[in-house]
């Protein structure tokens, strides 16, 4: 029987464990113990499994876990595909913002507040079984499940760019359209949506900018 592998970079690495992972980084544990949870995680072994490898094999399997402490390269991005077949569901991102309901707006609004713990709900707001309306003859919280299992964290990092800079270009072509109306009839006022929108940019790109 072929030994399983540990996984060692973000494009093998499904978004269900990577949210494990972020789940013990933020409880009380020491760092050994946190060292042989992740390596359970990414081997998919029990931790008294893992805690029965042999030490060289842990040390190893130790070592490939340290891409967690980057953030993903650019390079193990991809594009976004036309469709994403997981859990049974052939998926299909809505590319085209003008076919954006508005409850998919206000869904996905709502979950880009708490984004670090809501990444998978966030992106099934965009990601629509074949031949369905949003949240329409579907179990949602089956897709939530796919997408966990199924879905890499560069993939999901692609989508997510590609949906947040969607969203932005929206709001930058109706931020143009008011501004020169405000510029006309009220300074002040421009000014504060200005100071409103670099701070929502900020917020969306962890002040960077960057895919990631």
């Amino acid at each position: 029987m072929r030994e399983r592998e540990c996984i060692d970079n973000y494009r093998d690495l499904p978004i269900g464990k990577y949210e494990e992972i972020c789940r013990l980084c933020d409880t009380e544990m020491t760092e050994i113990d946190r060292k042989v949870a992740i390596v359970s995680i990414l081997t998919d072994r029990t931790e008294d499994e893992v805690l029965a490898l042999p030490l060289d094999k842990f040390t190893d399997y130790s070592a490939k876990s340290r891409f967690l402490e980057q953030q993903c390269p650019e390079n193990l991005i991809p594009g976004v595909a036309r469709s994403y077949s997981v859990g049974g569901y052939v998926l299909v991102p809505v590319t085209d913002i003008r076919k954006i309901t508005a409850a998919q707006y206000i869904d996905f609004q709502t979950f880009s507040k708490e984004r670090e713990t809501k990444t998978v709900e966030m992106l099934s707001c965009f990601l629509v079984p074949r031949g369905k309306d949003y949240n329409e003859g579907y179990d949602v919280m089956e897709v939530h499940d796919a997408i966990r299992k199924e879905m890499s964290v560069a993939e999901v990092l692609a989508l997510l760019g590609f949906f947040f800079g969607k969203w932005l270009r929206s709001m930058q072509t109706t931020l143009t359209s008011s501004m020169r109306l405000l510029k006309k009839t009220d300074p002040e006022k421009e000014k504060e949506l200005m100071a409103a929108y670099r701070s929502l940019v900020d917020s969306l790109t962890a002040g960077d900018g960057s895919r990631t």
